[in-house]
């Protein structure tokens, strides 16, 4: 009877590992994607902001920053770093340090939106503060967070 529930519990772990694996790297993807089409929006709106352009046409890029920032603290879970056996540049000091983590996350969605803000306004001045302080808040993260290439 003790080698029955020994042998259950085992193939439940199994299972669930192979469950977990499947859910790490799903948040890697996602993860990955989300980091690589901000960046596109980012140089979509420097883009426009160096053209003199109308900036109200970009205010969706940094919502979409804005929108990923909050699905940040959920795309990196327990076990979604190197220990996955995935490629990630997501260094352990995400997981020692995630309330930190987390936070950054949420003061760059604040920045976003009030580059967003800027941007609908049409308002120069106001996009270029707001857009210094959301890509420096990237580099707040990138650094402690993010191994080099």
């Amino acid at each position: 009877m003790k080698r029955m529930i020994l042998t259950a519990a085992l193939l439940a772990g199994v299972a669930s590992g192979t469950a977990w694996a499947q859910s790490a790297a799903d948040a890697i993807n996602q993860r990955q994607a989300g980091f690589k089409a901000i960046a596109a929006a980012t140089g979509d709106i420097k883009r426009v902001m160096d053209a003199s352009g109308d900036l109200t046409t970009v205010a969706a890029k940094a919502e979409e920053v804005s929108a990923f920032g909050k699905r940040i603290p959920a795309l990196f879970p327990t076990g979604s770093g190197t220990e996955s056996g995935q490629r990630t540049r997501a260094l352990a000091a995400i997981w020692q340090n995630k309330s930190d983590f987390d936070a950054n996350a949420g003061i760059m969605v604040r920045e976003a939106d009030r580059l967003a803000a800027a941007l609908k306004a049409n308002d120069r001045t106001a996009t270029a503060a707001a857009f210094g302080a959301m890509t420096a808040q990237c580099g707040v993260c990138h650094r402690p967070y993010r191994a080099p290439q």
